[in-house]
């Protein structure tokens, strides 16, 4: 069912994804991740090689390794030249969970070769990895710190992207830093602290890539109080700065009031809306900034749809993204299945504060992603995704096409410590 307020006692133990409804106020994190307290890449690209263990005593580690072939037919998502091919994939991983009292940690990396079974010349290891971190500390009985760190880096740009729309086959990466502090005042009041580091680098040595490249920095404070059992509203307040290099850097003041609500025991609505001033040159524009889902709770699962609306750093410049989302997820239908479909569309409107005579470019992208795993044995299991991709420029550089199809087997061997 959806979540109800939280208090300082509950949040060590975060709940079960298909019940989680995660407030969101850093615009990196415009789709649920499959981790609840976890920030994450704003788009699911490809299969899920993260599968962690049971917990079980005080420290579980369990490495990973999955050899799997995929199909891409459209190396280097090109409008034209398009170039398909097939590659043999080898994927190492180590996971590891820590839970004591007051304290969780969960953790985990990956990093991929592959082979090319056509073009050698697109052979590579490490161009593909991928880390997450989330820690839970109760510093006090009323006090919570949370540490999360989420790194990308992928040869297709649209996984790493804020709004997941593509410049190309670059070797880029992504790397989000966020801290928090929560205060529970009282059992229905909380107040909260947030701060988030985003780094967003592009392989290439060109100037016009070195412009993409960008830091962005936010601040933000936020309370929430639950007038009943079931109606919590929320204030938002949120500053970020922009610096992007060979470029004017750009900031953004947020303020969005909102309000959860569950209409029944397992249909929950999310709503916060409010102005985000734009500043930059000494120009000034006020852009809306909206974030509103409905979740619904199955016995096999939960479905949730949601649009996104916030100004953040994009490829080329700053951005203001819309984004259209769903996601199903299915992880109790068939024992030892878990599947989830994610479909987005995005809105991508480039260079907001007009200057110089430069007009906004609108950019639009639609991925739709499908993932399975299916626990064949003990320590084996079957991974799978098909994903599309489709994105428009209004610049007359042409149409991108990506459809990217994977298999793979994952032996796992959890190693438990009590």
């Amino acid at each position: 069912m959806p979540t109800p307020p939280t208090t300082a006692q509950e949040e060590p133990e975060p709940p079960p994804p298909e019940t989680a409804v995660e407030p969101r106020s850093i615009p990196e994190d415009l789709l649920p991740t499959r981790w609840p307290t976890l920030l994450g890449p704003s788009i699911f690209v490809g299969p899920d090689l993260f599968n962690p263990p049971a917990q079980q005593g005080w420290l579980s580690i369990m490495p990973t390794f999955t050899l799997s072939g995929e199909y891409d037919d459209n190396v280097g998502q090109r409008s034209s030249d398009q170039e398909s091919d097939f590659s043999i994939g080898f994927t190492p991983g180590l996971m590891a969970s820590v839970q004591r009292r007051g304290f969780t940690l969960l953790a985990g990396y990956n990093v991929s070769g592959s082979i090319s079974v056509q073009d050698a010349s697109l052979n590579n290891f490490g161009k593909h990895q991928q880390f997450f971190g989330n820690m839970n500390y109760q510093v006090a009985p009323n006090l919570t710190f949370t540490l999360q760190d989420r790194f990308i880096r992928d040869e297709n740009s649209n996984a790493v992207t804020t709004a997941g729309q593509s410049v190309g086959g670059r070797n880029a990466m992504r790397n989000t830093l966020t801290p928090r502090l929560r205060w529970q005042a009282t059992p229905t009041t909380g107040f909260g602290l947030i701060g988030s580091y985003t780094l967003l680098r592009y392989g290439e040595t060109d100037s016009e890539s070195r412009r993409r490249d960008s830091d962005t920095y936010r601040l933000g404070i936020n309370a929430d109080h639950g007038f009943t059992n079931r109606l919590t509203g929320m204030l938002d307040l949120t500053a970020a700065y922009f610096d992007f290099e060979d470029e004017s850097p750009a900031r953004t003041y947020t303020l969005r009031p909102g309000f959860t609500y569950d209409l029944t025991p397992t249909l929950g609505v999310r709503l916060s809306a409010g102005p985000s001033l734009v500043d930059r040159r000494g120009d000034q524009e006020v852009k809306p900034a909206i974030s509103a889902a409905l979740t619904q709770v199955f016995k096999f699962g939960s479905v949730q749809v949601g649009y996104d609306r916030a100004v953040t750093a994009g490829p080329f410049d700053i951005e203001d993204v819309q984004s259209f989302f769903a996601a199903l997820t299915v992880p109790t239908l068939v024992r030892g299945l878990q599947f989830s479909f994610a479909p987005r569309y995005s809105i991508i409107d480039r260079d907001l504060v007009e200057t110089s005579g430069q007009q906004t470019e609108r950019v639009t992208a639609l991925t739709l992603n499908l993932r399975a795993i299916y626990q064949i044995g003990r320590n084996f299991s079957l991974v799978g995704s098909y994903t599309f991709f489709h994105q428009t420029d209004d610049r007359g550089t042409g149409d991108i096409d990506q459809n990217r199809v994977f298999f793979g087997v994952q032996y796992a061997f959890p190693i438990n410590f009590y």
